[in-house]
């Protein structure tokens, strides 16, 4: 079972081992709001936002690679989706390459760079 919650202060170090770990090079935003992801209070990865205007706009999604392919990827982003969905935001965006298929898989389309999504619609089933 894992868990999702806010990233304390507390918490940054464990988040730049994990970024570190998985190959994150771009510098990391504390200003943002991250979200730590662990098992048994141990972190497995992190998922950052920042928002302006209308648009939750992901900016880093950390997985380490022995928690990659178990489905964790669709819940976390639907948890996280969900959230901003709950502030009144409306669209979804994210530019990180290394995640682009999923996106893509998930719902999300190509806009220029960016894979973009309106949240109410992500939400229609």
């Amino acid at each position: 079972m894992f868990h999702l919650r806010f990233a304390k202060r507390e918490d940054f170090p464990k988040i730049e081992k994990l970024a570190k770990e998985c190959g994150v090079t771009s510098d990391l935003d504390f200003l943002s709001e991250i979200f730590m992801i662990a098992e048994d209070s141990i972190p497995f990865g992190f998922i950052s936002m920042s928002i302006k205007d209308d648009t939750v706009y992901i900016t880093n999604f950390v997985l380490l690679p022995s928690h990659r392919d178990k489905n964790l990827e669709n819940l976390i982003i639907r948890v996280i989706l969900n959230h901003a969905l709950d502030m009144g935001l409306e669209r979804a965006a994210t530019d990180l390459k290394a995640w682009e298929d999923f996106f893509c898989e998930i719902g999300f389309v190509r806009e220029g760079n960016f894979q973009v999504v309106n949240l109410k619609n992500f939400f229609k089933e």
